[in-house]
């Protein structure tokens, strides 16, 4: 992924608020797998540093590059974030991020991006989850499902409802001979 990719990107995920982010936004291209997506973006302070917080379908990002140490990534996966919340000051809002027991507080968020962050962050974390989940009943279903079939069509076989060359046809198409 390039630099205008992730510009064009940011541009269709409506990012009004990169303060103070342009390294990080620079930095992008080289921490973003090429299967990801950028969904929200926006800036704010996590432990007084100022950040880039980068919401994909997949995790949430926290870039800071410093001129000193270098550039800091630390990311969220999606399916372990457990909450999301904001509040909004006269000026700026926060966003709290809770994954188990660490929850990762953003400081000096634009009041305005603050809570299309945090809703974004849940919608995208319950699409997520949910797609691991559909993912794993459909692999597991496919598993028990096959034998189960062709008993089924077996019986449907020695009942005489169907005749043996279409029993051994659907046994092939189950196991997928």
């Amino acid at each position: 992924m390039d630099l205008n990719t992730v510009k064009s990107q940011m541009e269709q995920a409506g990012v009004s608020d990169l303060f103070g982010t342009k390294k990080e936004v620079k930095a992008l291209p080289g921490i973003l797998n090429d299967d990801e997506h950028i969904v929200y973006a926006t800036s704010g302070f996590i432990d007084s540093n100022t950040v880039l917080v980068v919401l994909t379908q997949k995790r949430v990002i926290f870039i800071d590059k410093g001129l000193i140490y270098g550039i800091k990534s630390t990311e969220v996966p999606l399916d372990m974030i457990n909450g999301v919340s904001y509040s909004k000051g006269l000026m700026f809002g926060k966003v709290s991020i809770t994954n188990g027991a660490v929850t990762t507080l953003i400081d000096n968020v634009d009041k305005s991006t603050a809570p299309i962050l945090a809703e974004k962050i849940k919608v995208a974390a319950e699409q997520y989850k949910e797609s691991l989940h559909v993912s794993v009943q459909n692999s597991s279903a496919s598993v028990l499902d096959g034998p189960d079939q062709i008993r089924k069509y077996k019986s449907l076989a020695d009942e005489g409802i169907i005749t043996q060359e279409e029993f051994e046809a659907k046994k092939k198409q189950i196991l997928g001979v």
